[in-house]
């Protein structure tokens, strides 16, 4: 679980301080695909980033599984994000030049150490369960866009992380790929019982979502909820 309590977000030019997040409380549960909507400047963006301990908030506390984690310092901040999130970007920024397989288990080559056997394993089956079956050793230049995307996804699963987060992961798909997109995170939110938090101006993706928070000049104006009883529907 992820709370975060009258979180808010300054930033400054050198002349003034403009507030871009005002105090916002906010509980993310597991099991659910939570959707932040709004337009451009209202503020989205920053409030995912802040969940994802890439950006400190100027004001508020932050608590993931019960302990604060506003307070801790950026060397300790990194260790939990590096643990607990995985991230999924607008764009799937995968390297070329090496293959689909050695683009997921990238993080452990970019700590300096080699992936173990058993991510390796994983990887492959990864890329199985979404679709990408047969493409491991092929280099991304040759999928399409909505392959790279799920791949991408694979990489931000191989190390098992409670919690994703997904800034636009549609906006530069066609229809049918954002659809299988989204329809795999709302699997791993509901059947993988993770926090699955996505940000996006796509109105495509607004019924897949369990809970649509709705933001505007920084604050949030909106807030539902999918019921129960059509979540556990959706899941069998």
């Amino acid at each position: 679980m992820m709370l975060l309590e009258k979180i808010a977000k300054d930033f400054s030019d050198g002349r003034q301080i403009r507030r871009v997040l005002f105090p916002t409380d906010l509980e993310c549960q597991a099991g659910e695909l939570m959707v932040l909507s709004g337009p451009s400047g209202s503020g989205k963006t920053t409030l995912l980033s802040i969940m994802g301990l890439v950006l400190s908030p100027s004001e508020g506390r932050m608590f993931l599984n019960d302990q604060e984690v506003t307070i801790l310092s950026d060397e300790e901040a990194a260790t939990i994000r590096l643990q607990n999130f995985g991230f999924v970007f607008q764009q799937a920024m995968l390297i070329d030049g090496v293959t689909i397989l050695e683009n997921i288990l990238l993080s452990f080559a970019i700590q300096g150490s080699r992936p173990p056997a058993d991510k390796k394993k994983k990887a492959v089956e990864l890329l199985k369960t979404l679709g990408l079956e047969g493409t491991a050793n092929m280099q991304p230049r040759l999928l399409s866009g909505g392959m790279k995307q799920r791949a991408s996804i694979a990489r931000a699963l191989i190390k098992d992380p409670s919690i994703l987060l997904c800034d636009e992961p549609t906006s530069a798909l066609d229809a049918e790929s954002g659809q299988v997109v989204m329809n795999i995170l709302k699997r791993i939110a509901i059947e993988e019982n993770r926090v699955v938090v996505v940000v996006s101006h796509d109105a495509r993706v607004f019924p897949f979502a369990d809970r649509l928070i709705k933001l505007e000049n920084g604050m949030i104006v909106s807030d539902t909820r999918e019921s129960y009883s059509e979540k556990k529907a959706y899941s069998q």
